[in-house]
């Protein structure tokens, strides 16, 4: 078998499924199958390159090249044992075993990863007189995947190396940022066009309204990224990739609107204005000092996302107060806009007084959160009831 004609496996976070379905639509992807936290499609090389690179809700990109039934440590071994590793990699090349196990025959996960480990090495060893490739822990060459469940086991090449949503373009950070690709995931979901202004009037570090300059004027998330493990691999195509990468350099383009970060933080917004830069987009992402109260929007249409404290860091009267206030700015302000807010506080979020259109379940770290999409009108800003309301929590 050609160990690379395969699958995909695209991981996510739980909610963002089926957003990171349609991004493989727009690679042409085939066979797209939405799993937990991950979609699956058919292998090819163009296609796994164009994953790392323009996927914006994808955290890895596996391969998986060998599954087979484990119930020991000891019956772990012994199967990896009989595999051609070198078929993967040279002795000369570093490596490393990322884990993922829920298995009642593996309790302790880490003694499994050692026993792959074991396996590789011993392989290499008995090829090379004794000789073994070095272990890599921050940035190998190559990076191996163990999943286990129950006691299936699938061994999978990682071709991203450290997770896709280190864009490399935020240096500073300020408490609980939001991660890149949930901030992706929340603009997707927003449906913002791209032909309006973008607003995050709680902005933080930036991280949504670099996602969001990054969306507007059409550049691949991870096109300035150099670290890729799929570089490392025997079948890499050198002059494809780099034909990959100056198509999507050639696609970049203007934007004629307005992106605006702001927060009533100082700290916040020498943050973004920091991140903004490192990122090149000073021309693009207008920073400003402001409490959302005192957001005054450009006219016409837009999105706002916001990411607002949740309650394990104010006390309740004070997030009650704050989401009422911001309840009010969104009614007072952003009539033409549609506004989005994040919280895992599904109390404070009645406070807005706003009946969302749509709401998605997401995951922000360890917090189980709600989406919140409201669309304001002038006068009850309201829209009208329709029967393809989606409300669903998890999309």
């Amino acid at each position: 078998m050609n160990i690379f004609e395969t699958k995909i496996i695209c991981k996510t976070f739980q909610g963002l499924e089926q957003v990171l379905a349609e991004e493989l639509q727009t690679l042409n992807a085939q066979n797209i199958q939405v799993i937990k936290r991950a979609v699956v499609c058919d292998y090819n090389l163009e296609l796994l390159y164009r994953c790392n690179l323009e996927l914006r809700t994808c955290l890895k990109v596996l391969v998986p090249v060998f599954e087979f039934e484990s119930n020991s440590p000891e019956d772990l071994y012994n199967f990896a044992s009989r595999i051609s590793w070198e078929d993967f990699f040279n002795i000369d090349q570093s490596f490393a075993i990322d884990f993922t196990i829920q298995s009642e025959y593996f309790k302790h996960s880490q003694f499994a990863s050692l026993k792959l480990k074991d396996a590789i090495c011993d392989r290499f060893r008995n090829l090379h007189k004794g000789k073994r490739p070095d272990v890599n822990t921050e940035k190998p060459d190559i990076l191996f995947n163990l999943h286990i469940y129950r006691n299936q086991v699938t061994v999978s090449l990682d071709s991203s190396g450290t997770s896709l949503h280190q864009r490399g373009n935020r240096i500073e950070q300020t408490i609980a940022p939001i991660n890149e690709v949930l901030a992706a995931g929340l603009v997707l979901l927003s449906k913002w066009d791209k032909q309006s202004h973008f607003i995050d009037a709680m902005c933080g570090s930036g991280t949504i309204v670099l996602e969001a300059a990054s969306m507007a004027i059409n550049k691949a998330p991870n096109l300035d990224r150099t670290y890729f493990c799929f570089k490392h691999w025997k079948n890499y195509d050198k002059s494809l990739y780099n034909d990959i990468c100056t198509e999507l350099e050639q696609k970049i383009t203007k934007f004629p609107y307005k992106i605006i970060g702001s927060d009533n933080s100082k700290k916040s917004i020498f943050t973004t204005q920091t991140n903004v830069k490192k990122a090149g987009y000073n021309s693009i992402i207008e920073v400003r000092e402001s409490s959302i109260q005192k957001v005054i929007p450009p006219m016409g249409k837009g999105t706002l996302i916001i990411n607002p404290p949740y309650g394990e860091r104010m006390q309740t009267h004070e997030i009650d107060r704050l989401y009422k206030q911001i309840g009010t700015a969104f009614k007072e302000h952003f009539t033409g806009y549609t506004c989005g807010i994040i919280s895992s506080d599904i109390e404070a979020l009645k406070n807005i007084g706003l009946k969302p259109f749509k709401k998605y379940a997401l995951i922000n770290g360890k917090l189980d959160c709600i989406f919140n999409l409201y669309e304001m009108y002038e006068g009850s800003k309201r829209k009208p009831k329709t029967t393809n309301q989606d409300t669903s929590p998890n999309e």
